[in-house]
């Protein structure tokens, strides 16, 4: 029995050490795979990190027709826009940039009627040379003519004078003539009744010596042709 027991006690030095062994091995595996489980996350989880807008799911990406939010504003609003003949009209064409053109009588001479529109005439009845007097800020007095015009109402019906606009040119360049206030300025009244006739004087600064030759513009407003009187 003695001579056993060292035999024994190796046996058993023997087989801890076995155990420590695979203790040691299987803690090792562990190991490993604890370690290598990051890794792997930290591989699948890059594609999510780095997915483009465009991936399913998204709010910001393509519809599912493969059609993008943006491209799809950016084409109602190319339709919304009306072209050129597609309820826009044509520049210079109904409502486009070009001045509406107004009928122009031919133009007469200061001692001439003109009818503009039925039952109306218009007639300059007197022709003045006056020297002309700065009234407002900015005016400039000197040689001047007056003109004395009468409105005719013969339509049967009251008539709307508000409208009237009275413009001189001289010269053969046209010149737009300066108007005045005084002396005897005075501006037609706002309406003529059936069979009145009413009177307006206006003057404007016309050099001496161009005003031999000088146009007359009396303009009764949208709905009638304008009138040119000519003279010295």
């Amino acid at each position: 029995m003695p001579a056993s027991f060292p035999l024994t006690r190796r046996r058993l030095v023997l087989g801890l050490a076995l155990v420590l062994v695979v203790v040691a091995a299987v803690v090792a595996a562990f190991a490993l795979r604890g370690g290598g489980a990051p890794a792997a996350a930290g591989t699948t989880a890059s594609p999510s990190a780095t997915a483009s807008p465009g991936s399913a799911g998204g709010d910001d990406g393509p519809d599912d027709d493969g059609t993008d939010d943006d491209a799809d504003r950016s084409a109602d609003e190319t339709e919304a826009k009306p072209g050129k003949g597609e309820g826009g009209g044509k520049e210079g064409e109904d409502g486009g940039n070009e001045p509406v053109v107004r009928e122009t009588l031919e133009p007469r001479p200061f001692d001439a009627e003109a009818t503009p529109q039925p039952g109306v005439t218009v007639a300059v009845a007197e022709v003045e040379k006056v020297e002309g007097e700065a009234n407002l800020p900015g005016e400039v007095g000197g040689p001047s003519l007056r003109f004395t015009i009468d409105v005719t109402n013969g339509t049967g019906e009251t008539l709307d004078l508000r409208t009237i606009v009275v413009n001189a040119y001289h010269g053969p360049d046209r010149t737009p003539a300066t108007q005045l206030l005084k002396p005897g300025g005075k501006a037609f009244e706002a309406e003529s009744a059936d069979g009145k006739t009413a009177r307006g004087v206006f003057v404007f600064r016309v050099p001496a010596d161009e005003q031999d030759r000088v146009e007359l513009e009396v303009d009764p407003g949208i709905g009638s042709p304008v009138i040119i009187f000519t003279g010295a």
